[in-house]
């Protein structure tokens, strides 16, 4: 096989792997909301990712990003909802825990916002972002010593915005 050939392949191969699992309109729909919400139209977002839903409703991560879509458009029972799906169909995926939980905490469902960062962190302990999370609900539950306890340990990580918090509250 020449270099060309193999080249081919490899590059096929490649654009199958990014693809997998994606039809090509949905895709299109998921990029499209992608793009969307990343320039803040979040309703233009949410339109996209429903229409990739539509055509496969088994992919997480559509669900995840309707619900980010959601969350940023103040919906925040909707994009609870489709976290929801999004974990029932990828029950590792720390991202939607850790997304969840901050819609709950909006919604003041603190000890379920609690219970979906002890979730992240039990799934990714180096998880900074989550222990800041779970100190910013131990904050809103009036625990302040488990608060500066998770602010610490995100520090520890290197999540920068737990500092400020760290040095402001616990010290």
């Amino acid at each position: 096989m020449s270099i060309r050939t193999t080249t081919i392949a490899f590059v096929l191969s490649l654009l199958a792997l990014l693809c997998a699992g994606f039809s090509s309109s949905e895709l299109n729909d998921y990029r499209s909301g992608l793009d969307k919400l990343g320039v803040g139209d979040f309703q233009g977002a949410l339109i996209d990712f429903s229409k990739a839903i539509e055509i496969d409703p088994e992919e997480p991560q559509s669900y995840y990003y309707r619900g980010l879509a959601k969350a940023k458009s103040g919906d925040f029972q909707g994009s609870i909802s489709d976290y929801d799906k999004a974990i029932e169909l990828d029950a590792d995926k720390v991202d939607s825990y850790g997304s969840r939980g901050i819609a709950k905490a909006r919604s003041g469902d603190v000890n379920g916002a609690i219970l979906d960062f002890n979730k992240a962190i039990e799934i990714n302990p180096k998880d900074g972002n989550a222990q800041f999370n779970h100190g910013i609900s131990m904050e809103i539950s009036g625990d302040m010593k488990s608060a500066c306890i998770d602010w610490e340990k995100a520090v520890d990580l290197g999540y920068a915005q737990a500092v400020k918090f760290f040095s402001k509250n616990c010290q």
